[in-house]
């Protein structure tokens, strides 16, 4: 279930989430600082939980999030400034997801991969996992004398098989 937040308040969460984690004021100035150039994209009145996919791609080819305004005019971003756009406005949505804002994160699929998954829980320690049906497990020196076996039979061109054949 999602929550009909607008985005002015979702960005405030979000930066006194930041705070209240005990983010340093530069990380909290520069995500206040993405976050104004993602509201001015998707307007002041968007509600969250109404952001797809396609708004946020559209956010990130933008000349919001590619070009930097300077003294002389516009220049190109540096890709660290706008990786570091991508990686604020993903954990921005992310948060925004974990408060019910968000029914599920729209990012593209090519930044879907930084997304952290739920991994199988491990094998307590002393405890192997068990092999795969019709599988043999075979003994540190079985292993060791077949492999012997095998490379003789490689660089000597004896296949051990034609003389059973016979």
């Amino acid at each position: 279930m999602t929550t009909e937040t607008n985005i002015t308040t979702g960005i405030q969460d979000y930066l006194d989430h930041l705070e209240e984690a005990g983010k340093s004021s530069s990380t909290i100035g520069t995500a206040k600082r993405t976050m104004a150039l993602l509201q001015q994209h998707l307007g002041d009145s968007k509600v969250i939980s109404k952001i797809l996919t396609v708004h946020v791609a559209g956010f990130y080819s933008s000349d919001l999030a590619t070009i930097q305004t300077c003294k002389g005019g516009t220049k190109p971003r540096a890709l660290p400034s706008i990786l570091q756009i991508r990686r604020i406005v993903r954990d921005a949505l992310v948060y925004w997801h974990a408060k019910g804002y968000l029914a599920n994160v729209p990012l593209p699929k090519d930044e879907k991969k930084f997304l952290k998954t739920e991994k199988a829980p491990k094998q307590p320690k002393g405890k192997k996992a068990a092999p795969a049906a019709g599988t043999t497990l075979l003994t540190q020196a079985q292993s060791d004398a077949l492999s012997t076996a095998l490379n003789t039979a490689l660089l000597t061109g004896d296949n051990p098989d034609a003389a059973d054949a016979e």
